[in-house]
C-alpha cells in the first residue's frame, strides 16, 4: 500500500533543532547545570563574540566596528568566548600563506553556528541574550536562536578557517 502524506516543515535553527538533540534533557541530567564549568573549543572559522547569542550587543554596528586582525581594548575576550586565536587570517584559501593574528572573529558563520548548537546562550525574539533558566520551562518557540547543549559552558574559539577556506 502506498501514500502521501504531510510532512511537518522544520527550520535549520537552534530553536528547532536543540529540541532533537535532547538539550533539555541534558540540562536535567546535570541537576540543571547545563554546562557550567566545561571548557569547549571552537576549531573552525573563528566565534562571532559580538553576537548576543554569546553575551555581546548583536548589532551589525558592533560586528562592523570591529577590526578582525587586532584584538580592540575591550571586546576580546568576553564573559563567554573566553580565550582564541586566528591562525588563518581572513584571506587563506587553502592555497596560500595563513596569516594569523590575535583575533578569533568569524568572518563565515559557520564557526558561530557550531558555537552556538554546543554552548549558545540563546537570543530572545527582541534581539537581546537569554540569560536562563534553562530547564523545562525554556520558552523554545520564542527564541530568534535557541540555546546550545551547553549555554553554562566557556567558549574558546581556534580560528583555522575563513570565508574563502571554510567547510560547505
Amino acid at each position: 500500500m502506498k501514500a502521501v502524506h504531510w510532512l511537518p516543515i522544520h527550520t535549520i535553527d537552534n530553536s528547532s533543532s536543540v529540541s532533537f538533540i535532547k538539550a533539555v534533557s541534558a540540562w536535567a541530567a546535570t541537576s540543571g547545570n547545563a554546562g557550567q564549568g566545561v571548557k569547549i573549543a571552537i576549531i573552525d572559522t573563528g566565534v562571532d563574540y559580538t553576537h548576543a547569542n554569546f553575551g555581546g550587543p548583536g548589532t551589525v554596528a558592533a560586528y562592523n566596528a570591529n577590526n578582525r586582525s587586532i584584538i580592540e581594548p575591550g571586546t576580546f575576550p568576553t564573559a563567554k568566548v573566553v580565550g582564541g586565536r586566528d591562525f588563518a587570517g581572513d584571506a587563506y584559501t587553502g592555497a596560500n600563506t595563513p596569516v594569523p593574528d590575535p583575533d578569533p572573529l568569524d568572518c563565515n558563520g559557520h564557526g558561530s553556528h557550531v558555537a552556538g548548537t554546543a554552548a549558545g546562550l540563546g537570543v530572545n525574539g527582541d534581539g537581546t541574550t537569554f540569560l536562563g533558566p534553562y530547564d523545562n520551562s525554556t520558552p523554545f518557540s520564542s527564541f530568534l536562536i535557541g540555546p546550545g547543549v551547553a549555554p553554562r559552558a566557556d567558549i574558546y574559539a581556534f580560528k583555522f578557517l575563513d570565508a574563502v577556506a571554510a567547510p560547505v
